[in-house]
């Protein structure tokens, strides 16, 4: 039975805490609610940080002798109490959980019911928080709302009298030979006896590809059961850039001692291992470069979002040339991961921790470890789980803060060198209970601290250079200097602004990082809103450009991979997103999508300005992520000042999966006060690449020419 739709709420006070839960009390005056919905969509609570009382009234014949009947609630944001004709049935955790009820016997004793739940959602505070609700309401991509409600459907479900309680799917091995399914779980029996379990596997074209019965005498109560099933011949899932996305559809039938069925689950997986160690991946034994985006809430009423739209956002990830994206602080809705797994995107899943956590919350976390385990080990596409999400909370320097990149940057890291609870203890924790759930992937303790010198203290260093600290063109010297910040660059970006008749004051919005825009685009140095908020696009695209080209050019040596801030806004107004909230693409979605092209070519970027006479000297680079040899490549590098023009060009192959060094390319600034502008393209004769002549990659530096002072060095040389 459907119990979406309509419900009465009230604000949970002292008197509707004893009464509330009652079957004659009168809440015709109550407001109404949407189930699934968030209480932010209704105007009388659209600011509310207090728990509301949700009331349901159905009717409902009771199972017949040998059946039983469910409660089922998939998702309650962020924790509820919920009774049923006055008698409490229990609590939920974990708020994209699904909780099971047995009310059987109260369906059976009247035709009439009321289903009660009693939802908070309490706003983070400044402490450690208590709420496991992650980027729903903390961090850079939480949306400006409230997330509580019961945002996803409700209903009852009937069941002979072996029911599965929980479930679990996971590839544990895969190669072109054979795949093995590892299939867990409770199953809780009304009665002890015999049941029959029937596993059975659908291959991506809709033929049967293996099935196995297994027999079992269960006990009264919960029963723990696990088994392997063997795949033949399988057809690989891959991610898209290496391949296709092959999925099978798997079914897990209990019967009873007289071959009735008593309950049934599903799922579709693909067949796949996946291998990050020390941030170094490879999927199906194979080597692969990642290029990321962070992804937050896809609205601030995810109980609202389309399926269109969580279907665009993948696309749109794929489009741009990206290969991952981290599922930041949150579990999203399911038809993300069904989309991932179609369109071959991998997913880096994070715990929904954001910050610092209570002491308190250390057992609801290992909860919500293994209940995320369950609902999304099948998914090919999840590649990796995160525990947390910057331990230590986020370090932001001061307004006043020196932008000395090694210093101020410094200063930040050796923070995170002492122990913490958050660091130190809940980490591991968390760690050891993803990888008891699931052998079968990588995990990574923690996000956004320094890296250790071990695989298993692996960590994407946050820097925010050019946004916090130092300038974005500082990536390349400071790798130079700390090889191992470089393994895997994540939180980094800029924030930008919508470009509207913004007033003359800064950004208002909830997410806006004020002190950031003061630093690198005051507002006060434009003469009206709209050119900032051009300003702060265009600045957006340039570093986001700069610094992917840059961790490219490092590939393997040491970066495996980068994954940048963020894929979409948190709000309308403007955010960290390369898409605004409709979708509609800023300048930095296109300028990622050059910088990740499967093959690029860069150069070290030109000074801001030049004087004539100046030498200047440019290494060019070309990096091919295609995983085979590009033929027949000529790269040519031109320099150009007003009517003044120099060439350079290179012939050869690039080398499968790899970055080559093209050369040197040096001239001197001519005595021409204009604009020097500097462009490099890779041409290839390779039919699968390009047609002849074709530009498969360019890039364009530019610099000012200004006259010399009298005490200015007339040479300087870039490495």
């Amino acid at each position: 039975m459907d119990l979406t739709g309509a419900w009465r709420v009230a604000r949970l006070d002292a008197d509707l805490e004893k009464t509330g839960a009652d079957l004659d009390l009168d809440d015709s005056d109550w407001h109404e609610v949407q189930v699934p919905g968030h209480w932010a969509s209704h105007s009388t609570f659209a600011l509310n940080r207090k728990p509301l009382l949700h009331r349901r009234r159905f009717e409902a014949d009771g199972p017949v002798e040998g059946q039983r009947e469910w409660l089922v609630l998939e998702g309650v944001l962020a924790e509820g109490d919920v009774w049923l004709d006055g008698q409490f049935l229990g609590s939920t955790g974990g708020y994209f959980v699904t909780h099971r009820f047995d009310i059987t016997e109260a369906l059976r004793a009247r035709r009439e019911h009321v289903l009660a739940i009693d939802v908070s959602c309490p706003p983070p505070g400044t402490g450690p928080k208590q709420s496991l609700t992650g980027s729903l309401q903390a961090g850079p991509l939480a949306p400006p709302t409230s997330p509580g409600g019961i945002w996803r459907p409700v209903f009852t479900t009937r069941t002979g009298q072996v029911a599965i309680r929980h479930s679990r799917l996971l590839c544990t091995t895969a190669n072109p030979r054979s795949a093995s399914l590892l299939v867990r779980t409770v199953l809780d029996a009304a009665t002890a006896g015999d049941v029959r379990i029937d596993t059975s596997v659908m291959g991506p074209e809709g033929r049967s590809s293996g099935s196995r019965s297994d027999f079992h005498t269960i006990s009264l109560g919960e029963n723990r059961l696990e088994w392997t099933v063997t795949i033949d011949d399988p057809a690989l899932w891959w991610p898209w850039t290496l391949g296709a996305q092959p999925l099978y559809d798997i079914a897990v039938t209990v019967r009873s001692d007289n071959n009735e069925v008593s309950d049934r689950g599903f799922w579709r997986t693909g067949l796949r291992t996946v291998s990050v160690k020390d941030l170094a991946w490879t999927v199906n034994g194979q080597r692969l470069f990642v290029k990321g985006a962070s992804l937050g809430p896809q609205s601030p009423v995810l109980a609202d979002e389309p399926a269109t739209l969580i279907a665009h956002d993948v696309d749109a990830a794929r489009d741009a040339g990206l290969d991952l994206l981290r599922v930041h602080g949150h579990v999203a809705r399911s038809e993300l991961y069904d989309r991932a797994d179609e369109m071959g995107v991998l997913l880096w899943q994070d715990l929904p921790l954001v910050g610092t956590y209570s002491t308190s919350t250390r057992r609801r976390a290992r909860m919500v470890a293994r209940e995320m385990v369950d609902l999304l080990g099948a998914h090919p596409s999840v590649a990796l789980w995160c525990s947390h999400d910057e331990p230590d909370g986020a370090i932001v320097p001061a307004p006043s803060a020196n932008l000395d990149p090694t210093g101020s940057l410094a200063r930040r890291l050796a923070q995170q060198a002492l122990p913490s609870w958050n660091r130190t203890v809940l980490g591991p924790t968390l760690r050891r209970e993803l990888r008891s759930s699931d052998p079968s992937r990588s995990v990574v303790m923690r996000s956004g601290t320094i890296p250790g010198v071990r695989a298993s203290s692996a960590s994407d260093p946050h820097l925010w250079l050019g946004w916090h600290t130092g300038r974005h063109e500082d990536l390349a010297a400071i790798l130079r200097r700390w090889p191992r910040l470089g393994r895997f660059l994540g939180g980094f970006g800029s924030q930008s602004m919508r470009i509207r008749d913004w007033p003359t004051t800064a950004p208002s919005h909830a997410t806006a990082e004020k002190a950031a825009f003061e630093r690198y685009l005051p507002r006060r140095a434009y003469s009206d809103g709209a050119g900032w908020a051009r300003a702060t696009r265009a600045y957006q695209a340039d570093l986001l450009r700069a610094q992917i080209e840059t961790i490219r050019r490092l590939k393997y040596r040491p970066a495996q991979g980068f994954c940048l801030m963020a894929l979409v806004d948190a709000e309308v107004e403007g955010g960290f997103g390369i898409l605004q909230t409709d979708r509609t693409p800023k300048p930095a979605y296109r300028a990622v999508t050059d910088a990740c092209q499967a093959v690029i070519v860069a150069a070290d970027p030109l000074p801001t300005i030049v004087t004539p006479g100046q030498s200047i000297e440019m290494t060019i680079h070309a990096v091919n992520d295609l995983h085979r040899r590009v033929r027949d490549v000529r790269v040519s590098a031109t320099a150009t000042v007003g009517d003044w023009r120099t060439r350079q060009v290179w012939r050869g192959d690039l080398s499968a999966d790899s970055v080559e060094r093209i050369g040197d390319f040096g001239f001197a600034i001519p005595a021409i006060h204009d604009v020097l502008v500097v462009t490099i393209e890779l041409q290839s004769d390779d039919d699968g690449v390009s047609s002849t002549d074709v530009v498969v990659a360019s890039n364009r530096y530019q610099s000012v020419v200004i006259p010399p002072a009298e005490d200015t060095a007339t040479k300087t040389v870039m490495s």
